[in-house]
């Protein structure tokens, strides 16, 4: 019995002491994770909207807080300014592929109601297959789609409101897609119209 007890307390204390040790690696790593993740989100939208916006802002929370209750599949907000006036939005969302969650960067450009470009943040995707996500000739196919409807995915994505779908990779065209339309409909609801 008292054998049993020596080993339930070393193991006991190796559990907490290891469990320890991953909250202080965690608290180290992870604001630099976030941060990383800040920067590719802005680099995106940078490059998404070129000169047309001179900077991109997170929108201030409690205006982000009533679209993302109703979208909780939207992470943040973001404002492209040109001049300090808004002319375009950009809304980071998760959705799922097949690999699990995946983050993806959703621009639309207010001045036209079209999308303005999208970029993958983050996925666990195949690789070769719905990796493809994070490449230009898959997300150079959707500037200009229209952002006043639903979209759908296509093979060959020629429609104003078609996006392309990866042969081989129906889960991660769909987890593109969901996330699309959340952000479609967030700006339809909420941001269509105003300044």
């Amino acid at each position: 019995m008292k054998e049993t007890m020596k080993y339930g307390l070393v193991l006991l204390l190796f559990c907490a002491v290891s469990a320890g040790l991953l909250a202080v690696i965690n608290s180290i790593t992870a604001p630099k994770i976030a941060e990383a993740e800040m920067q590719a989100t802005k680099e995106s939208y940078i490059s998404i909207f070129g000169d047309s916006a001179d900077s991109i802002e997170k929108m201030e929370e409690n205006q982000a807080t009533s679209i993302k209750e109703k979208y909780p599949e939207i992470e943040d907000i973001y404002l492209a300014k040109k001049n300090n006036e808004v002319v375009g939005y950009g809304f980071n969302v998760s959705s799922n592929g097949f690999g699990g969650k995946m983050t993806n960067a959703i621009a639309i450009n207010s001045m036209d109601n079209q999308i303005a470009g999208y970029r993958n943040i983050s996925n666990q995707e195949t690789k070769n297959y719905g990796s493809v996500i994070e490449e230009e000739s898959y997300y150079s196919q959707f500037p200009g789609k229209s952002a006043l409807g639903e979209l759908v995915i296509a093979k060959e994505a020629k429609g104003e409101n078609e996006i392309p779908w990866i042969s081989g990779a129906t889960y991660s065209s769909k987890g593109v897609l969901a996330g699309s339309n959340s952000a479609v409909a967030a700006y339809n609801e909420f941001l269509k119209g105003s300044k």
